[in-house]
């Protein structure tokens, strides 16, 4: 049975951890947390919250202190990430999951965060969100409409959230491979997904739509973790694959603008029969090539992943796929 936290509403108060890497400047915190006010939401942050020790925030102890107390505490009522980076697989042997089964809440992150979610997801069958951080949304002259529009949806209204393009100016995707699905969405960043294989905290993808994002990855490292997965035979029993808007390293950027600057819907056919010796592979090659041959619908370039217009994913909750039209419906409610 799965844990559903409470809603969000305006009133409450949302607490800031820094599980993984530091704020690059501390001000930016600031301007994130006086937008949160202006929504509404009362803001708590951890003691820990602007340190800085090399590429962690702070010590494993004091991160871990931070986030366990919020799961504790019962005048936080949701727990959103400041940013990513690295760090946060560091804690989650000792993450405090009977707290977090007690008294549930929203714990709201992607990229590196995505350790959070299969941990919670695994030992608690807590549903968390794949959403925006206090950095990538907030700490804007004025955050995107569309992001906090898309997690205040998800997180403040105990009904199904619907479709993932809904509210979005540019819906713009790429199809693998045609077909419908229905299952949980499980999933979140490629790495941490690659990383945690063969740990306690491993993906289950049986039965699941799995959702998954980068950033700043060459193709042959993409390659390399779906084909770690397809090994583990972790892709063998899902239900569909979809891909968020991947951000490539700048070179590889390039070679994408080249080759489809349109970014109308399109099917992608996989590597060429007769590669010219100037081309290139381009991650949605490899994604064609690794995914393609499994036989269920796969999708490219749904809004979310590291970039500005981002959809609220809620890990665990029934979604469906159609690819002719590029939806992803969340199919129930995410909070209670």
């Amino acid at each position: 049975m799965i844990c559903k936290p409470h809603r969000l509403e305006p009133g409450m108060t949302i607490g800031l951890v820094s599980p993984a890497s530091a704020a690059r400047d501390p001000q930016l915190i600031d301007k994130g947390i006086a937008h949160l006010k202006k929504l509404g939401f009362g803001v708590k942050e951890g003691r820990y919250t602007r340190c800085r020790l090399g590429y962690l925030a702070a010590t494993d102890k004091q991160r871990l202190s931070d986030l366990n107390s919020m799961l504790r505490n019962p005048r936080i009522d949701a727990i959103m990430c400041v940013r990513g980076g690295y760090g946060a697989m560091r804690l989650l042997d000792a993450l405090d999951y009977d707290a977090a089964r007690r008294t549930p809440k929203p714990i709201i992150g992607f990229s590196d965060i995505t350790a959070l979610h299969m941990a919670f997801w695994r030992r608690c069958r807590l549903v968390t969100f794949h959403g925006p951080m206090l950095l990538s949304a907030f700490a804007k002259d004025e955050p995107k409409a569309f992001t906090v529009e898309k997690m205040l949806r998800i997180l403040c209204r105990p009904e199904a959230g619907g479709s993932l393009w809904q509210g979005s100016d540019d819906r713009r995707y790429r199809v693998v491979r045609e077909g419908r699905a229905s299952g949980r969405l499980v999933g979140g960043n490629l790495s941490l997904i690659a990383a945690l294989m063969g740990t306690p905290y491993e993906i289950d993808t049986r039965d699941a739509i799995v959702y998954l994002e980068d950033v700043d990855e060459k193709p042959y490292r993409i390659d390399r973790m779906l084909t770690q997965l397809l090994l583990a035979g972790k892709l063998r029993d899902a239900r569909a694959v979809v891909f968020g808007r991947n951000v490539p390293d700048d070179e590889s950027a390039k070679i994408e603008a080249q080759r489809f600057a349109s970014g109308v819907p399109r099917k992608v056919e996989g590597f060429p029969r007769s590669p010219r010796a100037d081309y290139e592979q381009i991650i949605d090659d490899v994604i064609a090539d690794r995914l393609g041959p499994l036989g269920i619908p796969v999708l490219i370039g749904a809004p979310f992943g590291h970039i500005d217009d981002y959809a609220t994913i809620p890990f665990g909750v029934r979604a469906s796929l159609n690819t002719r039209t590029g939806d992803i419906v969340i199919e129930e409610s995410a909070v209670e």
